[in-house]
């Protein structure tokens, strides 16, 4: 019998772009929302076992002051991840992973933060000059990543519009939709935002019989830094090859756009239309918070594949500085 981890809820600040509406605030003050609304929908608080949060330039403990200043009990405990912009998602497979490997039923919550702002993030200019040499690698021209980066930001705008992203959002503060002014079809600076999930044992979920994603597989791989953009595809791959199953069964792919260049390089890679690629807009409309993006990622396919019903199968990806890439298959139950 399966008894794969299964994410049953999961939410997102609005997301905002460095110096934005969410400036002002800490990541403990960004985080702190979140893993109040995911404690209070815990439907057993005293099994929840432990908390993972990512981030890349986060402070030691912020988990824990996050918990603190959204009123959970002291006893529940944090830990942190650092994977760069794949830490979000990273969080997410430490706590699958021991929710599976751990024989005692629970709830854990994972997730990933950012605030560049508070940071003082800068531009990453090492990054950048990697997705535009795989880009000449692969004939990614200046006018395919503009199309791209123009087509995210409209479908983020029909999205918001249409009110898609409504239940997935938790306000911080005053703050209460996304920041979807930037106009950088590459966008390199760390921005502002936080997403996380509760998730739950296989057997728990039986019990409980709640609509969630069921954490399929996950892998990670590294590659040349200065090929990071490149580090997704071998990423997935692993992990089709871990569930037999083909690119034509998703429903729903959600890359983390760092860069368009990147996407669209995985795309040719494996054969995958880009239209089929975060169908409500990406990163390069919301903004790039590093720490949260992979969590954001997985925050996505939860809306569309369980809130909206627009399928069976999901996947995520993120690449990562330092030439680390992780992609995860899940799978609605």
């Amino acid at each position: 019998m399966i008894n794969n981890a299964v994410i049953i809820d999961a939410v997102r600040t609005p997301l905002a772009h460095n110096g934005g509406p969410l400036a002002p605030y800490t990541s403990v003050a960004v985080l702190a929302p979140l893993l109040g609304r995911l404690y209070e929908a815990c439907p057993q608080p005293d099994l929840l076992r432990d908390v993972v949060i990512g981030h890349a330039h986060g402070l030691v403990g912020l988990g824990r002051d996050a918990l603190r200043l959204a009123g959970a009990p002291l006893e529940v405990p944090a830990m942190s991840v650092e994977r760069g912009r794949a830490s979000g998602l990273s969080a997410i497979d430490y706590a699958a992973d021991k929710l599976v490997s751990v024989n005692t039923p629970g709830y854990m919550i994972a997730g990933g933060v950012e605030s560049g702002s508070q940071a003082n993030a800068p531009v990453n200019p090492a990054m950048a000059d990697a997705a535009h040499a795989l880009a000449e690698e692969f004939r990614v021209t200046r006018e395919q990543r503009r199309a791209y980066a123009e087509r995210s930001r409209a479908r983020a705008a029909a999205s918001a519009d249409k009110g898609l992203f409504d239940q997935e959002i938790v306000p911080v503060g005053d703050v209460t939709t996304d920041d979807l002014s930037w106009e950088d079809a590459d966008p390199s600076v760390i921005d502002d935002g936080a997403a996380a999930v509760l998730m739950i044992d296989g057997a728990t979920h039986r019990r409980l019989r709640r609509p969630g994603l069921r954490v399929t597989a996950s892998a990670t791989f590294g590659c040349d830094p200065a090929r990071v953009g490149w580090s997704i595809v071998p990423a997935i791959e692993k992990v089709l090859y871990a569930t037999r199953l083909k690119l034509e069964q998703f429903d729903v792919i959600e890359f983390d756009e760092a860069f368009a260049s990147n996407v669209l390089v995985a795309c040719t890679a494996l054969r995958v239309d880009p239209e089929r690629v975060c169908r409500q807009g990406g990163s390069i409309a919301f903004g790039h918070p590093w720490g949260a993006s992979g969590a954001v990622v997985m925050t996505r396919l939860f809306t569309q594949l369980v809130r909206q019903g627009q399928g069976r199968f999901g996947l995520a990806a993120v690449s990562a500085g330092s030439g680390q890439g992780i992609a995860m298959v899940v799978e609605r139950c």
